[in-house]
């Protein structure tokens, strides 16, 4: 294995991918949407998608530190 291709491999062990996807007959109106906004606003996918669940995350007050004691039942409550 080529240096680049080791240091590539090493990379994508440390990279985290979190993606939507939108089905025909239940939800594609809404990433019809999402794509037109993306396109009118020329933000990418992802860096909107990272926006967005900082943003809540960040409301929510959960930081990695409260991970251990977060009441999953009560999250989408605050």
């Amino acid at each position: 294995m080529a240096y680049n291709a080791k240091a590539q491999k090493k990379y994508n062990e440390k990279t985290i991918l979190i993606a939507a996807s939108y089905k025909p007959n239940t939800d594609l109106a809404d990433g019809q949407r999402v794509k037109a906004y993306l396109e009118q606003t020329g933000q990418s996918a992802n860096s909107y998608i990272k926006a967005l669940i900082k943003a809540d995350l960040d409301a929510k007050g959960f930081s990695v530190d409260s991970a251990a004691t977060i009441d999953m039942d009560n999250l989408d409550k605050q």
